[in-house]
């Protein structure tokens, strides 16, 4: 069984699509789809059914996959045990939600790069799980951060996961800074700043004010995290906005931390993969690195 056949027959499955796995294979066509017949006929079934112009796995197509990346994987595994330490070179894809790119990603990137130099990296930032969801299943980016709650995309593989606390912050010059805790409604009343009302942890905190029968009410909808902590700094409004964004202001004093008994929010970050992934070396190392994160 070759090891490149298998190799393809992941591309494929990968990119649902025997022309697309072709390009990013430097392969034609025609010798994608030689090569899976060839697999096919050592195993003596069929893969994939061909429906029309798409393709899906057939229930033996399914079986075998697991089995595919654990060749590969220990193919890979196996290189590295006798060669000596070998420097990256390639390319790695990353989409990210705004919050976490005004974060953590930014330290991690840069650690990754003085590590790797030679590993060209693109992160796309975007809020739009539907649509990050749809380019990670294209194959258009190797990792899509989440901020989510936990298990909430269970078809997906997630590396280097952790507990996001979410929470209320405001300016120490803010009279709401000298009472240990508060009716929700002092946080989201007049002068509450909300991050994109329509989706993510807005909506959460929304939900849970509703199953109390109580209406957020903000004063501004801003879709960037980062402009909503600079008027903070200025000296206006709360918000409600993960803690690693403000990790250093908290710190500092720039910015204090407010409370909201029963407004407790958790979220998962990590990064998230096509089921159907090779975890590549270049994966490896940025995922390696993301665990380590403090």
């Amino acid at each position: 069984m070759e090891l490149r056949n298998i190799a393809t027959f992941i591309k494929v499955v990968e990119y649902n699509n025997f022309t697309k796995a072709a390009e990013s294979l430097g392969y034609s066509q025609a010798a994608v789809t030689a090569q899976i017949k060839s697999l096919e006929k050592e195993l003596g079934v069929p893969l994939f059914d061909r429906i029309g112009r798409g393709i899906a796995l057939t229930e033996e197509g399914k079986t075998f996959l697991p089995y595919a990346l654990d060749v590969l994987n220990a193919e890979e595994a196996a290189r590295n045990s006798i060669r000596p330490a070998k420097e990256l070179v390639g390319s790695l894809q990353i989409c990210s939600p705004s919050s976490f790119a005004t974060g953590p990603l930014p330290d991690l990137l840069r650690q990754f790069h003085e590590l790797h130099p030679k590993v060209d990296v693109t992160v796309k930032i975007s809020d739009y799980l539907e649509d990050n969801l749809l380019k990670l299943s294209r194959g258009e980016i190797d990792f899509l951060v989440i901020l989510d709650e936990p298990n909430a995309l269970p078809d997906y593989r997630l590396f280097a996961e952790r507990l996001e606390p979410i929470i209320f912050v405001t300016h120490p010059s803010n009279p709401l800074g000298k009472k240990k805790t508060h009716k929700i409604t002092d946080l989201t009343g007049s002068d509450f700043l909300v991050c994109d009302r329509g989706i993510g942890y807005s909506v959460i905190l929304e939900k849970k004010m509703l199953k109390r029968g109580l209406q957020m009410s903000p004063s501004m909808d801003i879709g960037s995290v980062e402009a909503i902590i600079k008027i903070l700094l200025g000296g206006y409004g709360t918000s409600f906005i993960p803690a690693y964004t403000v990790a250093e202001h908290l710190k500092k004093g720039d910015l204090i931390q407010l409370e909201a008994k029963g407004y407790d929010v958790e979220l998962q970050s990590g990064l998230l993969c096509n089921p159907n992934r090779y975890i590549n070396p270049i994966m490896q190392e940025f995922i390696r690195i993301a665990q380590q994160r403090p």
